[in-house]
């Protein structure tokens, strides 16, 4: 294939995926792509803005035109037909300029770009034999936050140093939005380098800290030297202070 017809498909694909026209299989894989290439992120919102821009143009013109046409016709003694044409392109004028100016701020996309909620431990393989625990961690694989958290809660009562179960239990709270409270936890282990989660918790809460916009506040400036994390901790800093 041309380099020319690979370009017009990754046009096509991103076009696909601003219309919500992808089936869903495609669109996860598309969005798995964007969460790892920045530079595919970087083409979808341009893509994103340069339609929208089109469609206001194009609106302004036909606008234009129509008055024109009014300025020219003999007065009609009806002219309700006139007046909502007229309403219904103003009415799309103002519904793009409210997106517009309710777009997500850019630590907002940045974070929506980045984050990929933690899979979990396999339970069968789980180094913590405890049926509490797995049941928690059954939960959180389901997407019931609440209730892993809750257990886990339960369990950090009688281990407070427990490494693990901090780790998950902030995951549970990032997953829903609460980055304020994951932060601390997320610096208990991002603190004890003999962790097996080390490195996660320390990603983990750079993008707390991002989800928070707290950009002067990033933690540990070493993470872009992170073989796992580096590139993408690298290229956030990199869009945030260019």
């Amino acid at each position: 294939m041309s380099e020319a017809a690979l370009h017009k498909d990754r046009f096509e694909t991103i076009e696909a995926y601003l219309l919500g026209t992808l089936d869903p299989a495609t669109r996860a894989r598309f969005e798995q792509e964007m969460a790892v290439d920045t530079t595919l992120c970087e083409e979808v919102e341009l893509q994103r803005e340069n339609t929208l821009a089109v469609e206001l143009a194009g609106i302004t013109r036909t606008l234009q035109a129509a008055r024109a046409e009014q300025h020219d016709a003999v007065p009609a003694r009806n002219s309700w037909t006139t007046y909502l044409k007229y309403a219904a392109m103003v009415a799309v004028l103002i519904l793009g300029a409210l997106w517009w100016s309710r777009r997500p701020a850019e630590n907002e996309r940045l974070f929506a770009e980045y984050y990929v909620e933690d899979p979990g431990l396999p339970v069968p393989m789980s180094a913590v034999k405890d049926p509490v625990f797995q049941d928690a961690m059954v939960a959180y694989k389901l997407g019931d936050f609440a209730e892993a958290r809750s257990k886990w809660s339960n369990l950090l009562q009688s281990a407070p140093d427990n490494d693990t179960l901090r780790f998950y239990i902030a995951n549970t709270y990032l997953a829903e939005g609460n980055a304020t409270a994951a932060i601390p936890l997320f610096q208990a282990v991002a603190d004890a380098p003999t962790s097996a989660f080390h490195g996660k918790a320390r990603w983990s809460l750079f993008l707390a800290y991002l989800h928070e916009g707290r950009l002067n506040e990033l933690p540990d400036t070493t993470l872009v030297n992170d073989p796992v994390y580096g590139e993408r901790a690298q290229a956030i800093r990199s869009k945030i202070h260019p």
